[in-house]
């Protein structure tokens, strides 16, 4: 069936206003036992099984960078590697890099970055997104490739007007070290067609930690995001899509700065829905993106610098069944083109940035696969099974070094049973996912051979089995365990002579655990708790990058207009470390001190039109590092100094304006 949550049905009045109740109609409309709508998110619930949904256009502790992966940061069970103020890499449950999906509105746009500068979600500008989804472990095959550790999905709404409208809204941030974001959205159309857009930009200085000890960190970037619509009916949305974004940023783990972060891409998209007993719906999406990246030190002085690119095309073809009463079935094919290029300055022939720019591209590698998959839901009395398996053949070829070609078939699948009694819903489910060597892990050296590159590692094989149980009435709390043998495990060793990657096994487990509960009429907590851990089977020790235990404590209050709240976040120590082992987005550095960080926020709504809200992070301006984070051995700007770690930024006030019309 097609996915409701993408078509939005805008009721408006002839000025183009969204008609909205007022305070004491919500107030009627909500039933007693409903939790209530929290105006700061600090923490999400799991509300179905496996699945976390968040509102990104929402204010939220702590405030996020302006990419996708400072945003995942707020969601428990998620680890950023801090690099500096943006460009952070997210991991869940302690795996990171591929192991994560990240869907970007149906498209795959991949990093270019050789250290990792530009992640995907680099490229993401959360709010400007309608809904948020995260899938813990390898349980869907839809979004291919399969994601081992989780898939992450950025979605934006589909329009179809009753009558002809606009619709918009705006919001700004203002915060410490420089921080200012702005976004525009506009939306207008009729019964016929309609028109997107939304335009966003944000920047901040270098922040400074708990010390003063101003950290490398500053950022500037634009977004452009425009769509066109046809709705021939109420059944049927085509749309193309253009969006558009480009900035710079300064990293403390590196001398490089990145001098041009961009990305390019067009879209087209068919989603109809059928009057048909058995075949509800069909979806047809293709995209291109392209990703260009500058890193040099020409403002340092230094004659270095490298120009990478990378375009990725692809799309899918997905079809929704009903083959009996309590059984549908969703079937779908993928297919994904991406090639990575670059130049390089010859410090020896060339001289600065316009020597670069006049060089040629050298392709490195090539990436093609093809998927084919199969999701199945039957419902069974009060509970469903559903399961899915999918197929993809990759063909991979290696333009540099030893070059060469290669071909895999690569299979996964999942199934899981849910049950839901009362208020109550249960849920358990085993799924398989393979996944292939990516671009960053095969650049890195054959541990055999380190004048030649790691062509050879075989396909990750990551088997989990997923449990856990959701209870929804005056209080309500969420479960979810995890138990994964992983088999081939790619580890990134930097102990090596040149940092090479190799296939071991692995086992990983831990969970989340976390709950909302009313205290009194106006007050409410929110608490959380994450932990994973992870084993090196082969060499009998820890798993490098694996996050410490971590705790999140809310105190809620509400009345009318107003809310404020405190957010405590309890992070242990970690001494579980492999020493200069991890993955492509970092490695082990040195066992971590525990650290507690105290947050308050506040918010006044006006109007359903108009809401302000402010808050100050890290209150009591103690300086401290994430477990996962990146060497600071980087940080070289005048008045720094160089750390172990990259520090989190200090006390750090901010306030938020949104206005919708």
């Amino acid at each position: 069936m097609m996915n409701k949550k993408s078509i939005l049905t805008i009721p408006v009045v002839t000025l183009g206003l969204i008609s909205a109740p007022t305070f004491a109609e919500t107030d009627q409309k909500k039933s007693d036992s409903e939790p209530v709508e929290r105006i700061i998110v600090t923490g999400e619930l799991m509300k179905d099984p496996t699945k976390t949904y968040t509102d990104p256009k929402k204010p939220r502790l702590p405030l996020p960078a302006y990419d996708g992966a400072g945003f995942l940061k707020t969601i428990p069970g998620f680890s950023i590697g801090r690099k500096g103020g943006a460009g952070g890499d997210p991991s869940l449950r302690g795996l990171g890099g591929s192991r994560l999906s990240i869907v970007d509105d149906g498209q795959h746009v991949y990093g270019t970055c050789g250290g990792r500068m530009d992640p995907p979600t680099a490229y993401i500008y959360p709010e400007a997104y309608d809904n948020i989804t995260v899938i813990k472990g390898p349980q869907t095959v839809k979004y291919g490739p399969v994601g081992s550790a989780g898939t992450v999905l950025f979605e934006k709404d589909r329009h179809n007007f009753d009558e002809p409208g606009l619709d918009g809204r705006a919001s700004m941030t203002a915060g410490s070290f420089g921080r200012k974001d702005y976004l525009v959205e506009l939306k207008a159309g009729d019964e016929k067609h309609y028109f997107d857009m939304d335009v966003n930009q944000s920047q901040s200085d270098h922040y400074k930690d708990g010390s003063g000890n101003k950290v490398q960190s500053s950022y500037d970037r634009s977004n452009y995001n425009f769509a066109l619509g046809w709705t021939p009916s109420e059944q049927t949305v085509l749309e193309l899509a253009y969006g558009s974004s480009s900035g710079e940023a300064e990293y403390a783990d590196r001398a490089n700065k990145a001098r041009e972060i961009s990305n390019e891409n067009l879209t087209f998209l068919l989603q109809h829905e059928f009057d048909s007993e058995w075949l509800n719906s069909i979806e047809l999406q293709a995209y291109t993106n392209e990703n260009d990246h500058i890193m040099d030190q020409f403002d340092q002085g230094i004659n270095s610098g490298t120009n990478v690119r990378r375009g990725t095309q692809g799309g899918h073809l997905w079809a929704d069944f009903t083959l009996a009463t309590d059984w549908t079935l969703t079937a779908g094919a993928d297919y994904m083109d991406s090639l990575h290029k670059g130049r390089s300055i010859n410090p020896a022939v060339d001289n600065g940035l316009d020597d670069l720019l006049n060089k040629p591209f050298k392709d490195n590698m090539r990436y093609q696969a093809t998927g084919l998959f199969l999701e199945s839901a039957y419902k069974i009395g009060a509970g469903e099974l559903l399961a899915g398996v999918r197929y993809d053949h990759w063909k991979t070829e290696l333009m540099v070094g030893q070059k060469g070609e290669r071909s895999d078939d690569l299979f996964s699948g999942y199934g899981r049973y849910e049950l839901s009694t009362g208020n109550s819903q249960y849920y358990a489910g085993v799924g398989h996912a393979q996944r292939m060597p990516d671009y960053w892990e095969i650049m890195k050296s054959d541990i055999n051979n380190p004048s030649q590159k790691a062509f050879d590692l075989a396909p990750e094989k990551t088997t989990q089995l997923d449990i856990g149980w959701i209870y929804e009435a005056d209080v309500a709390i969420s479960t979810s365990l995890f138990y994964g043998e992983i088999r081939d495990y790619i580890l990134i060793d930097a102990n090596t002579k040149s940092t090479s990657a190799y296939n071991i096994d692995a086992t990983v487990y831990g969970g989340e655990i976390a709950a909302t509960i009313p205290l009194t009429e106006h007050f409410s907590s929110q608490t959380s708790v994450s932990y994973s851990h992870g084993d090196n089977d082969t060499a009998g020790t820890p798993l490098g990058q694996i996050p410490p235990l971590e705790g999140r404590i809310t105190l809620d209050y509400q009345y009318n207009q107003w809310a404020a709240g405190l957010l405590w976040r309890l992070v242990a120590a970690q001494d579980r470390v492999a020493i200069g082992e991890g993955n492509i987005s970092g490695q082990d550095l040195a066992p971590s001190s525990g650290f507690g960080t105290l947050a308050f926020n506040a918010s006044w709504q006006h109007n359903e039109a108009l809401l302000v809200s402010f808050g100050v992070e890290n209150l009591f301006d103690i300086t401290y590092a994430e477990h996962i984070s990146r060497s600071g051995a980087g940080n070289d700007i005048p008045g720094s100094s160089p750390m172990f770690q990259v520090n989190e930024p200090g006390r750090t006030a901010w306030v938020k304006v949104d206005y919708t019309f």
